[in-house]
């Protein structure tokens, strides 16, 4: 996929208070970096048409690190990062999904990312997506833990599922409604996420 931009969007879901972290965890350093930027370059890496961050109880942060952000787009076959906000991120997940699928205004299919998720390589989003071109009319999600999560790419006739989504039923609840048109593909790094401090401290610690 290198050099070639692929009609596909990625949509990362940054929006919420991060209550069990107490602060702005999308920005907690990973790695020397933030946590965000791991799915920002994991997504990158699939050379998409765009990469929306849907921001909202940390919106002003996340607006100050955006250059930072995008200060690893060396060329313009890289795809820059765009910023949304969406004031009303206390509705939900599910709101800040139908929000940011609605701002995309195009047929591309889409695929649904979390900030919280590290672990998520890009070499596990390009197997996700190399599945889907097998079957473009299902969606492609994560398998994991015994159960089904994001990553998720979700068709462009999808589309109006995901706007149907509120509060804090988000893509999963979609892919276990319509689990009929799933393929899951297994994705082992997506069981781990980022909740607490203690979380991150913990891994960052083994890893060592």
């Amino acid at each position: 996929m290198k050099n070639k931009t692929i009609n596909l969007d990625c949509l990362i879901l940054a929006a919420g208070s991060a209550s069990r972290f107490g602060s702005c965890k999308q920005l907690a350093d990973w790695h020397g970096q933030p946590l965000l930027a791991a799915s920002i370059a994991a997504a990158r890496q699939l050379q998409p048409a765009r990469i929306v961050v849907v921001g909202g109880a940390f919106y002003p942060q996340l607006l100050q690190a955006l250059p930072a952000l995008n200060a690893q787009v060396k060329n313009k076959t890289e795809t820059p990062v765009e910023l949304l906000e969406f004031p009303a991120w206390n509705l939900g997940l599910g709101h800040s999904l139908a929000h940011a699928v609605k701002y995309l205004q195009n047929s591309n299919p889409v695929l649904v990312l979390l900030a919280d998720q590290p672990l998520i390589s890009a070499q596990d989003l390009q197997n996700l997506y190399h599945r889907w071109c097998q079957h473009p009319e299902k969606i492609t999600c994560a398998s994991f833990a015994n159960t089904l999560g994001v990553p998720a790419l979700f068709p462009a006739h999808f589309k109006a599922r995901l706007y149907e989504c509120r509060g804090d039923r988000g893509a999963k609840s979609l892919l276990l409604r319509y689990s009929n048109h799933v393929i899951p593909v297994a994705m082992p790094s997506a069981e781990f996420d980022v909740d607490t401090p203690a979380d991150l401290s913990n891994y960052l610690r083994k890893a060592i």
